[in-house]
């Protein structure tokens, strides 16, 4: 399946062939304006409502965190799940973000506002220096590299210049955005939540893009079969090394906010636990789709803040929940939780797939020539 739609992207369409989409984009491609302009709405009034409770503060930290791991998980996503590349220094790139807006701002007395911007350069500059030596590499040795640029990382930023290192606990004096001043400190939050919000979205609506655009096809076939890619004409080294820059930058900017939202860049932003976490989130969702990251952040998210109230049995909960899932769903949730939306709202994939071979059958008959159309005799 994957070389048909790799040959369909990489060859050009012959005259009067209809384009198909994937079925994964078919829900984008059938937009309900009318349920995109309610859910947005609804994002945009939801903070003002749940600064009126008591906890809401709280809630939309939460929520912020998922739009920050939510952008970080779908780009290493992009990484490890749709190209099939094992790299271990997403978490490295998103601590540079978080640590070179800190310096500027911080050290250097950068406008925030500027310096944030300079978070997602400084990790595509980490990024092309680890992917000219890696992506020629394969298997376990992208691993160690990746893993070994954590550590250097790691190792510098705590050990490093008192201005970067803070005496090897961060810095943590971060100036914010001034966010503060708007309507008062209670409402800071708010205008955080709509920058993260606003990241997030950009982020998501960028990587659903390429996913469906034919490198994104490429990245996909290089997985599967990168000897049947390369027969076709795809440079394994420059799509990969373009598909590094472009998660790096988002990752970076996910850093960079950070670093201003929590006004500090802590040297636990390398814990191998945010890291085991992060993967945790993208294996749950579903490895390799687009809706599974931000489905597995979204469960992790709010499923650990749930299970609080039951420390003593937190992490066995989260341990049993992950085995059953992986069990029951190997696949990950999001294709489980893609065909319950189908079928609540009455449209099956099996359906939609139906009405693909019938299109796909009524384009060859239009494509065909006009003699074969015409009995014999």
């Amino acid at each position: 399946m994957i070389r048909d739609e790799a040959e369909a992207a990489l060859e050009p369409a012959a005259p009067g062939e209809h384009s198909r989409l994937l079925f994964a984009a078919r829900p984008w491609a059938e937009v309900n304006w009318l349920g995109l302009f309610s859910l947005l709405v609804v994002l945009l009034v939801l903070p003002w409502g749940l600064s009126l409770i008591d906890g809401g503060n709280y809630v939309m930290h939460l929520i912020i965190t998922f739009f920050i791991y939510g952008i970080v998980a779908q780009c290493w996503n992009l990484i490890m799940g749709v190209s099939g590349i094992y790299s271990f220094g997403q978490l490295a790139l998103y601590a540079v973000g978080a640590f070179t807006t800190a310096t500027l701002s911080q050290s250097f007395g950068v406008n925030p506002w500027l310096s944030i911007w300079a978070a997602p350069i400084a990790a595509v500059i980490a990024a092309v220096l680890i992917g000219l030596p890696t992506l020629r590499l394969r298997g376990i040795y992208v691993v160690l590299l990746t893993l070994a640029f954590h550590e250097l990382a790691r190792n510098f930023i705590t050990t490093g210049p008192k201005i970067i290192s803070g005496g090897g606990y961060g810095l943590l004096f971060v100036p914010k955005l001034g966010f503060d001043t708007l309507l008062g400190p209670e409402y800071e939050i708010v205008f955080y939540y709509y920058l993260a919000l606003a990241f997030f979205l950009i982020a998501s609506f960028a990587i659903w893009r390429l996913l469906h655009s034919p490198v994104g096809i490429a990245l996909t076939a290089l997985r599967d079969s990168e000897e049947y890619a390369v027969s076709r004409g795809v440079d394994p080294f420059r799509f990969k090394l373009l598909l590094f820059v472009f998660s790096a930058f988002f990752t970076g900017l996910a850093g960079g906010f950070t670093a201003h939202y929590l006004g500090a860049a802590s040297t636990s932003l390398f814990d191998f636990g945010i890291m085991a976490n992060l993967l945790a989130m993208i294996v749950l969702g579903g490895w390799g789709t687009f809706w599974g990251p931000i489905a597995g952040t979204a469960i992790l998210t709010f499923l650990t803040e749930f299970l609080r109230a039951f420390d003593a049995y937190r992490n066995l909960s989260l341990g049993l929940a992950m085995a059953l899932i992986a069990v029951l769903a190997p696949q990950g949730l999001a294709p489980l939780l893609a065909r319950g939306f189908h079928a609540l709202f009455g449209v099956f994939a099996e359906a939609d797939e139906g009405e693909e071979s019938a299109e796909a059958e009524a384009a060859a008959e239009e494509a065909a020539p006009t003699e074969a159309k015409t009995p014999s005799g």
